[in-house]
């Protein structure tokens, strides 16, 4: 039996995936998680519990991270996830904000694609660890960060890609390839995920009308915005405001 099939034929043996939790809760600096094809949770290890809102991995069991997380983060994870699922392709060591909320903690976070019997994606695993401050990133990441900081105080405005490389000196393709390898996502992506998260926040803490958010946020008009909210939150902006003031 040559070692790929020997490695298999182990693995198909191994039963129910619940076994390797004590495993995995005993890496106390690291979260690790499963998801689904719609970014639901199927597994969380304690650390990434302890991040949380709540107390058990039964309260994160078949719920997206807004449910639980800082709300006003996740959408820029929601975003990376759907990038993997729909290439196939890994996303390795991508910088992005702690979801626990109050903290500016950078963590480094890698998620992988999970495939079925048949070679279709079903859903994907993860790994985040804290890194450090945001505020003491290594110098190679300072250029970014301003634009990223850009992006977070002024996404309200016609903020524009080929503006951002320029503004750090760098051409379009070459700032486009080495944004989407430091947080995972293109920038366009990125903008659109803290647009996300900032409608997100207004609808959840205010009454204003759903074409009023669009506007506030950067999105041209209300089919814009919603298109754009249910592919990033997986249902439309009134549906997420039901669901949030219930």
């Amino acid at each position: 039996m040559n070692p790929r099939e020997f490695k298999k034929a182990f693995f198909d043996r191994v039963g129910n995936m619940d076994q390797l939790l004590p495993l995995l809760d005993s890496l106390q600096d690291t979260s690790f998680f499963f998801k689904d094809r719609q970014s639901r949770q199927v597994m969380n290890n304690q650390r990434a519990v302890a991040s949380s809102a709540v107390k058990t991995e039964e309260e994160t069991i078949g719920k997206i991270g807004y449910e639980f997380w800082n709300p006003e983060k996740v959408a820029t994870y929601l975003m990376q996830d759907e990038k993997v699922m729909q290439t196939g392709k890994p996303m390795i060591n991508a910088l992005c904000t702690t979801p626990e909320k109050g903290s500016d903690t950078a963590i480094v976070v890698s998620k992988i694609p999970l495939f079925d019997k048949e070679g279709k994606v079903i859903g994907l695993a993860g790994v985040w660890r804290e890194s450090i401050s945001l505020t003491a990133l290594p110098p190679q990441h300072n250029r970014l960060s301003a634009i990223v900081k850009t992006m977070h105080n002024n996404y309200a405005e016609h903020l524009l890609v080929e503006d951002m490389a320029a503004e750090v000196g760098m051409s379009r393709s070459q700032f486009g390839r080495i944004f989407r390898k430091t947080y995972g996502l293109s920038a366009r992506d990125y903008l659109t995920s803290v647009r996300v998260n900032a409608a997100a926040l207004l609808l959840r803490s205010t009454q204003l009308q759903i074409t009023e958010i669009a506007l506030q946020t950067g999105f041209y008009d209300h089919s814009h915005f919603s298109r754009l909210f249910k592919s990033v939150m997986s249902m439309p902006p009134t549906d997420y405001r039901r669901r949030h003031s219930s």
